[in-house]
């Protein structure tokens, strides 16, 4: 099973004021894409407590070809392209009815120990369960390092909410994308083509942090910090 495909309808939740399929639409799709080809392999959340494993994402790069509107129907491929000591590299191709390719990704995630909520090695088990398909749905390399931003102006800070919160007892990593978006001033466009995200340091229930906006390059780039800005939460980029 190292190629999953999964069938997604776009829900009214996914779209943007543009009747398109929107940044946090698409992540929550794929997301769920790889939680239920996790599941297939024995490995996904319904499966915690027997097996002790779950993922932590760290790194989403999307790149979007064309966005499709309410109630496509689309067709989610997903496969492990990399396995490393303690974390693994999954691609997706998406397409639309018509057999259009309309967005690829990658993201890099890494294996937690459920019990002790620590990083663990991955098996043998799991990657043969998983299978290998080295494909890379880039041309180009991803390595999952982003540039740091120094720059930014502060635009708000944000308290973490119980709404917010995810099985992984932290901030949904999807919600990151709505932190970025309240950050963007009024009447600059939210429309992109490439996002890039990565995850430095989960934010939990109650905490409070500062979100950074700043536009370099024709990049808009949001950066997540702790109060005391010495912590950084997570990046992103728009462009």
């Amino acid at each position: 099973m190292a190629v999953f495909e999964y069938k997604a309808n776009i829900r009214y939740c996914d779209i943007n004021e543009n009747n398109e399929l929107s940044d946090k639409g698409i992540i929550n799709i794929l997301s769920q894409a790889a939680g239920v080809h996790s599941e297939q392999v024995g490995y996904g959340l319904n499966e915690i407590e027997e097996t002790n494993y779950t993922w932590m994402l760290l790194f989403w790069k999307i790149r979007f070809y064309k966005r499709p509107k309410w109630n496509t129907t689309l067709n989610v491929k997903t496969w492990a392209r990399k396995f490393e000591k303690v974390s693994s590299w999954r691609d997706f191709e998406v397409y639309n009815e018509n057999g259009e390719k309309i967005a690829i990704a990658t993201t890099e995630w890494v294996l937690i120990d459920a019990k002790k909520q620590a990083i663990t090695r991955i098996t043998e088990d799991m990657m043969e369960r998983y299978g290998l398909e080295p494909k890379q749905a880039f041309e180009e390399e991803i390595t999952g390092k982003m540039e740091k931003s120094e720059n930014g102006k502060k635009i708000y800070e944000y308290t973490a909410q119980r709404g917010d919160i995810d099985v992984n007892h932290h901030v949904n990593n999807s919600n990151y994308l709505d932190f970025a978006y309240n950050a963007i001033p009024e009447g600059e466009s939210l429309a992109c083509n490439d996002i890039e995200i990565q995850y430095k340091k989960q934010i939990k229930l109650g905490e409070t942090c500062s979100v950074f906006y700043e536009i370099k390059d024709n990049a808009k780039i949001i950066t997540i910090k702790s109060m005391d800005e010495k912590v950084l939460h997570a990046t992103l980029k728009f462009f």
